[in-house]
């Protein structure tokens, strides 16, 4: 069975300039756990999940460091964290909280490896999408609900 089979297709959408609130208030009003954001064009840009929204009241991760003869010494990848967490937390617009680089399949892939993907990258959503168009999203729960109807293995 293919993604295109399960996949929803009435997506809600925003544009890079949408507010965090809006999108938020849209999660909330919709009963979606995530929003794709696109350009004026219909391009697809990047993801913005209840996840990416959670970091505007969640606490920073400074920096790590420790003292090691007469020196500070940071722990690798301590501030990359701090600057995506620092850079969500005050993220006005849809553009500065976004995952560049959701998971994004074509509709002619198995649900199978949709599965493994999922898991793989602990992600809940994967976007369908047509060259840079997007197509659709599964969730988690679409795949459940192939599996409960005897669609998928």
């Amino acid at each position: 069975m293919q993604v295109r089979e399960i996949m929803s297709t009435d997506v809600v959408k925003a544009g890079p300039d949408t507010e965090v609130r809006e999108l938020a208030r849209l999660m909330v009003e919709k009963r979606i756990g995530c929003i794709p954001i696109e350009d004026a064009e219909g391009k697809l840009l990047g993801l913005v999940t209840e996840g990416d929204l959670v970091h505007q009241d969640a606490r920073i991760h400074f920096p790590t460091f420790f003292h090691f003869l007469e020196s500070y010494i940071m722990l690798p990848g301590s501030f990359n964290r701090f600057e995506q967490d620092l850079k969500k937390a005050v993220g006005a617009e849809a553009s500065e909280v976004m995952n560049l680089k959701p998971v994004k399949i074509p509709p002619d892939t198995d649900i199978e490896y949709v599965a493994t993907l999922m898991v793989d990258h602990d992600v809940e959503y994967v976007l369908v999408v047509e060259g840079e168009k997007l197509a659709g999203i599964v969730t988690r729960t679409d795949i459940l609900k192939a599996i409960a109807a005897g669609r998928a293995a």
